[in-house]
């Protein structure tokens, strides 16, 4: 029973400084209420979710340009694949072409070793620009300069066998 009254006689000395607790920290909020301290936390915090926003869609943005790009680069690759092959194709043609020629004697021996010669040096140069990775663009430009050489090459093949 003690720990009853003594808590009683408690209660009139502790109440005041538990008011008092609360009745200060009642009156600081209200303080930063009035002075505006919620509102410029609300705002800030508002502000940086905004930025934060901003930042996921310019990523989202950069990630599709990005993906547009990887898009265009894949294509590039693949065209210039393709005339890869159709080069090899050619060279294969002017390969026979130039066999048949040798074999119904319408080229020198000389005439056939020097076109022989630049056919395999065209044939390695494509294998080269179709086994490399690197930038389409540039593997485009040396697969023009290639698709010259052959076409000057097929030219001549064809004026020295019908010849």
């Amino acid at each position: 029973m003690r720990t009853g009254i003594s808590s009683i006689l408690a209660l009139p000395i502790l109440a005041p400084l538990l008011l008092a607790g609360c009745t200060n920290t009642y009156l600081e909020t209200k303080a930063k209420v009035r002075g505006g301290v919620y509102d410029r936390e609300l705002q800030k915090a508002e502000q940086d979710y905004q930025n934060e926003k901003d930042k996921q869609v310019q990523i989202q943005r950069d990630q599709e340009r990005v993906n547009d790009q990887q898009l265009s680069v894949n294509r590039d690759i693949e065209r210039v694949e393709a005339e890869l092959d159709a080069l090899d194709k050619d060279l294969a043609k002017a390969s026979s072409d130039l066999e048949q020629a040798k074999a119904e004697n319408k080229l020198s021996r000389e005439e056939y070793e020097k076109l022989k010669q630049e056919l395999d040096q065209l044939r390695f140069e494509q294998q080269i620009q179709q086994n490399s990775p690197g930038d389409p663009a540039k593997k485009q430009a040396e697969l023009s300069a290639l698709q010259e050489r052959k076409a000057a090459l097929q030219k001549a093949i064809e004026l020295l066998a019908g010849g």
